[in-house]
């Protein structure tokens, strides 16, 4: 474990070098961060909503047989039927109690949903300044690039022409040494 421990600290330290050396890099990846919270914040504000929608018919729902409910009551009175009428009152208080908690459900629901908005505006302006910043970043390394013509190795990436220069310049020793052995060979 103990060189597992080491190579994976050894990593993240030439990672976050990387990303130092590199600030343009750790924006972007910022900014997918952001990105998926604010895709993720959308979706969960979504499924709140649509929650909100269910448990507000469940409470009219509920509304409407309470008031079934209620009517009944009076015509078990009215016909002199005390124990129609109890057992109508219980039921009654039942739903009262059944729409108290889904009103209370509703509730929570429209708070989060409110929370959730206040995130995803946070999120969106959090986005919004790493992508100013970003863009302010590549339009430097714009200007710089444009000021000092030197390609330097960073030890992490290195220009394509450079690959390609050093792609021929292996080549050529290639070519050189084939001609040193046929050379040889007819000696």
């Amino acid at each position: 474990m103990g060189l597992f421990d080491d190579l994976s600290r050894f990593l993240e330290t030439r990672l976050e070098e990387f990303l130092k050396a590199h600030p343009d890099l750790e924006l972007q990846a910022l900014d997918e961060q952001l990105r998926q919270q604010e895709s993720d914040t959308v979706r969960l504000l979504a499924e709140s909503r649509s929650e909100e929608q269910r448990l507000q018919h469940s409470v009219l729902a509920t509304a409407e047989t309470i008031k079934t409910w209620h009517l009944r009551i009076d015509k078990a009175m009215k016909a002199n039927r005390p124990d129609l009428a109890q057992g109508a009152r219980d039921r009654e208080a039942d739903l009262l109690n059944q729409g108290n908690q889904l009103w209370g459900q509703m509730k929570g629901i429209r708070e989060r949903i409110a929370q959730m908005e206040a995130l995803l505006r946070q999120i969106q302006e959090r986005r919004q300044e790493v992508k100013q910043k970003l863009q302010a970043m590549r339009v430097e390394q714009q200007k710089a690039a444009r000021s000092t013509p030197t390609e330097e190795f960073s030890g992490w990436t290195k220009p394509s022409s450079s690959w390609e220069e050093l792609e021929k310049q292996f080549h050529d020793l290639e070519v050189e040494q084939e001609l040193q052995k046929l050379k040889q060979t007819r000696r």
